[in-house]
C-alpha cells in the first residue's frame, strides 16, 4: 500500500516514530505517586499522509485544539513515488497536545499529486492495516461538537458510556466515534473511573 510505503519513508527521514493504535484509556491518567517502570523507547509520533492538509488542520487545529509544532515544506527525492518529476515535494505540519516530546501528530501532504494521491478516502470498516486516533477531552461534549463541525468529519457514535472490564473493576469512559476527511478513524473520549488508579482525572 502506498500511503504505508510512504510513512515508513518518512520514519527514515524523520528520525522519529509512527504509532498505528491506542489504548482505550491514557497512561497520563496515572496518579503521580505510582511508580511505573521505564520502557526502552519513546513513541513519540503518529504520522498521517493526507490529501489536503488545511482540511486536516481545520480539525486536529482548529477544531480540536492541537498546537503547531513544524510546518515546513520538504523534498524527498530518494521516494519512489509514480507520476512524479522524483522531487517529491511535499509539507509536513506536527502537531501536539500536552507533551513536547511523545503524542504528537504528523500530518504529511505530498504537493506533486499521483492518481493514487487523488483518490477518496476508504470508509471506515476496522480492517488490518486501518489506525485509530484516541484523543482524551477534559470537555467532551465541546470538543466533540468542535469535531463534528469541522469539514469532511462523519460521526459514527456520539459520546456514551461504555465499560472495559478489569480485574480491578470496571473502567468508565465516555466514547464516541469519528472519521476525518481522510478517512483516518478517530476514537474522542472522556476517563470517567478506572478503579486501578488511586485518582483520576
Amino acid at each position: 500500500m502506498i500511503s504505508r510505503l510512504l510513512t515508513l519513508a518518512l520514519v527514515a527521514l524523520s528520525a522519529s516514530g509512527c504509532a498505528t493504535s491506542a489504548p482505550a484509556w491514557p497512561a497520563a491518567t496515572t496518579s503521580a505517586s505510582m511508580t511505573v517502570a521505564a520502557n526502552p523507547l519513546d513513541l513519540r509520533r503518529t504520522t498521517l499522509v493526507v490529501r489536503d492538509i488545511e482540511k486536516s488542520l481545520a480539525l486536529y487545529r482548529d477544531a480540536l485544539g492541537m498546537t503547531v509544532e513544524y510546518d515546513q515544506v520538504l523534498t524527498s527525492p530518494g521516494l519512489g513515488r509514480a507520476q512524479t518529476d522524483g522531487v517529491n515535494r511535499s509539507r509536513l505540519v506536527l502537531l501536539k497536545a500536552n507533551n513536547n516530546y511523545i503524542g504528537m501528530l504528523g500530518l504529511w501532504q505530498f504537493l506533486d499529486q499521483t492518481d493514487a494521491d487523488r483518490r477518496p478516502p476508504d470508509a471506515a470498516d476496522f480492517t488490518p492495516g486501518d489506525i485509530v486516533l484516541l484523543f482524551n477531552a477534559a470537555d467532551i461534549e465541546r470538543a466533540f461538537a468542535a469535531a463534528r463541525a469541522a469539514p469532511g468529519v462523519l460521526v459514527i457514535s456520539e459520546p456514551k458510556l461504555r465499560r472495559y472490564p478489569s480485574p480491578a473493576g470496571d473502567i468508565e469512559v465516555m466514547v464516541s466515534m469519528l472519521v476525518d476527511g481522510e478517512g483516518h478513524t478517530i476514537e474522542l473520549n472522556k476517563l470517567i473511573r478506572d478503579p486501578r488508579q488511586p485518582a483520576t482525572r
